[in-house]
């Protein structure tokens, strides 16, 4: 029985599907199009080349310069601040998938992934820049103001969590060991690009189906409206976050709310983060209760800054 809680969504979406199919297809080629224009040309050489800098070692030469730095401010091993600097330049979800590739290749211990999943996944840049304060909200001055809320409530949510995974280092010394052994670079790279594919072929297909299901929700006039904004707003940042800036609501709480569901990331990057460690033994808990965590904090300084400025 407890396997089974899926099937009323999975039938009212097929439902949709059957019944609506001129709304059903506009938004499923509006997930397309944010895929293939997007997320395929900007994560794609992220995803390849951060797959041979792991596999050949190059990345621990240089990322290793700050270590004291690294583990000061964010606990983190040089190897886990590489995963945290993806995560935040290249957006949703490479600190995961990097997080999840360190865990594989011996790089990074259980419990360093486990905190790394906590707050390394972040809104891109381009993101947040382009798309939510131009696109969105038309609000060009508050472009700096939002990463430091962003970036702040990250790093709030990383100190919370810092106490409760440690690190153990012994759990790595066996790779250093393997380093003469690893495969010449040409099946490095041919592994690494597929491998790249891979991944981005799956988040295509979570951004297909949440579009979808957002496309749906969009249908449902029946509810009321606040009810509809914040199920879209969970359900995908971008269509949700367009929604919540289109309401007649005070511009300080509508920007708290946005912000906060963009710290939060949704359930289509949810899936997607899971989709990403699916092939190793960590648990997406510590993601769930990161983001939790990072939503309340982003919701809170957001109502507090755009106040006082």
């Amino acid at each position: 029985m407890k396997k089974r809680w899926y099937l009323p969504p999975l039938l009212l979406l097929l439902s949709f599907l059957l019944f609506c199919p001129e709304i059903a297809f506009a938004a499923s080629k509006r997930g397309l199009l944010l895929w293939f224009q997007s997320l395929l040309p900007s994560l794609l050489p992220f995803m390849i080349l951060s797959n041979i800098l792991i596999k050949t070692n190059v990345l621990e030469k240089w990322i290793a310069l700050p270590k004291k730095l690294w583990n000061f401010l964010f606990g983190l091993s040089p190897n886990g601040a590489y995963a945290l600097l993806l995560g935040v330049f290249c957006g949703y979800p490479m600190g995961a998938k990097v997080t999840a590739d360190l865990y594989g290749s011996g790089k990074i211990s259980r419990e360093e992934a486990c905190y790394l999943l906590t707050f390394s996944n972040h809104p891109g840049p381009m993101f947040v820049s382009s798309f939510l304060l131009l696109e969105t909200l038309h609000r060009e001055e508050y472009i700096g103001l939002s990463f430091l809320i962003l970036y702040t409530g990250s790093f709030i949510t990383s100190l919370l969590f810092r106490s409760g995974y440690k690190k153990k280092k012994s759990h790595l010394t066996d790779h250093k060991k393997e380093v003469s052994r690893r495969p010449p670079l040409g099946v490095i790279i041919d592994t690494s690009i597929m491998n790249g594919f891979e991944g981005i072929t799956k988040l295509g297909g979570y951004i297909i189906l949440f579009s979808v299901c957002s496309g749906m929700i969009q249908t449902c006039t029946f509810l009321p409206a606040p009810l509809r904004y914040a199920l879209l707003g969970i359900t995908e940042i971008s269509t949700g976050t367009a929604a919540i800036a289109q309401t007649a609501c005070p511009f300080f709480l509508k920007y708290a709310i946005i912000m906060a569901l963009t710290s939060f990331g949704g359930l289509c990057i949810m899936a997607q983060t899971k989709s990403m460690i699916n092939e190793t033994s960590l648990p997406l808990m510590p993601y769930v209760k990161g983001k939790l965590c990072s939503l309340a904090i982003t919701f809170l300084l957001a109502l507090l800054i755009v106040q006082i400025v």
